[in-house]
């Protein structure tokens, strides 16, 4: 069990008694002071809920893309100035306001963000079907429908997770040149694939609903995230808030497990265009990533130093996340550019930086 799976572990267990599963029973003490505390805590998951719709409508428009029975709720974040678009690809069990806080966090005004729900997240629906395969296909359909309305110059891939499996298999077997990078954030495949064998441990101590969305922000800030500011937004989108279950049970998925990583290193490391690999934490890069990260064919960051990040890094250290996506972008992109704002070098040649 690698060091990511052991920290995990032991933080859901050492919590889920302060405020997991125990948390979620009624506290003792008198009618009035419950009342009371229902009141503060509607009030609460109120206010929650206003700013997680005020952010949806102030920074994206809200489209779904319907293919079949399946239906794809999108967000798009169009930018002030042309430019290229970076689309980013979540992982299972979550949404796309995973990519909230990140988005928020995108200063240069020539990216624009496009976000897309798997079926059967957040706001899409469709059967449960999650081989990895499906879900690529998923994404072409959206991919098509996205290019034919908005016509892009260029478009990033970035992928969390599940996410990132789906984006590195998509290049593989769809090929092309309007695609210019490929960014995975907390996804290493030997690790994955042995995380699977943790995977029914740790969904069986996922309590099956909450009391409040208060309570669900809180149990996931003890368990699985660690900035409150993101968890406010990603958090409400994943729940049915009438009666605070899940909308998908992880369970269901299991049966797909065994397609979603095999091959993720070989599909990320032969993309032929730039790559970039994002880590939360050190975590042993298998024999792939080791021998490419030596031959130079991808970049690779590690928030190592800053101890307040996890799996979720996007939401655990969004601003860090979103410069270097930024500058990964620009550098691939509008290499002069980069070269001026990034490095400040102003090439004296005459000719483009190629």
């Amino acid at each position: 069990m690698s060091d990511l799976q052991k920290a995990l572990l032991s933080r859901v267990k050492k919590r889920e008694s302060e405020l997991g599963l125990s948390s979620l029973e009624e506290e003792p003490g008198d009618d009035a002071t419950k009342s009371t505390k229902e009141d503060d805590t509607t009030q609460a998951d109120e206010q929650i809920v206003k700013e997680y719709k005020s952010f949806k409508s102030k920074y994206f428009v809200t489209e779904e893309y319907s293919h079949g029975s399946t239906v794809f709720e999108t967000y798009f974040m169009k930018s002030k100035k042309p430019g290229p678009v970076l689309i980013c690809g979540h992982g299972a069990g979550s949404s796309s306001m995973t990519f909230a806080e990140l988005c928020r966090n995108i200063k240069d005004e020539t990216i624009s963000v496009f976000l897309y729900d798997l079926r059967c997240h957040g706001g899409s629906s469709g059967d449960l079907d999650f081989s990895l395969d499906t879900l690529v296909e998923d994404f072409h359909f959206i991919l098509r429908e996205f290019v034919s309305k908005h016509q892009p110059s260029g478009i990033f891939l970035l992928g969390h997770s599940l996410g990132g499996a789906i984006f590195a298999k998509y290049v593989h077997v769809h090929p092309q040149d309007l695609i210019k990078g490929l960014i995975l954030l907390d996804i290493v495949e030997e690790t994955a694939v042995s995380s699977l064998n943790v995977m029914p441990f740790f969904l069986e101590k996922l309590p099956q609903s909450f009391p409040s969305l208060s309570k669900a922000i809180d149990w996931h800030m003890n368990s699985l995230l660690f900035n409150e500011k993101s968890a406010r937004l990603s958090l409400p989108d994943i729940f049915n808030l009438d009666t605070m279950e899940w909308k998908l049970d992880l369970k269901k998925t299991q049966p797909f497990w065994n397609t979603w990583f095999n091959g993720l290193s070989n599909n990320f490391i032969s993309f032929p265009k730039g790559k970039l690999l994002i880590l939360a934490a050190h975590e042993t890069l298998d024999k792939e990533l080791i021998i490419g990260q030596m031959q130079g064919k991808y970049e690779l960051v590690v928030f190592n130093n800053n101890q307040k990040s996890g799996h979720f890094v996007q939401e655990d250290l969004p601003n860090f996340v979103a410069l270097r996506v930024e500058e990964f972008i620009c550098k691939a992109f509008a290499p002069e550019r980069y070269m001026k704002d990034y490095l400040g070098v102003v090439p004296k040649w005459g000719g483009k930086v190629t």
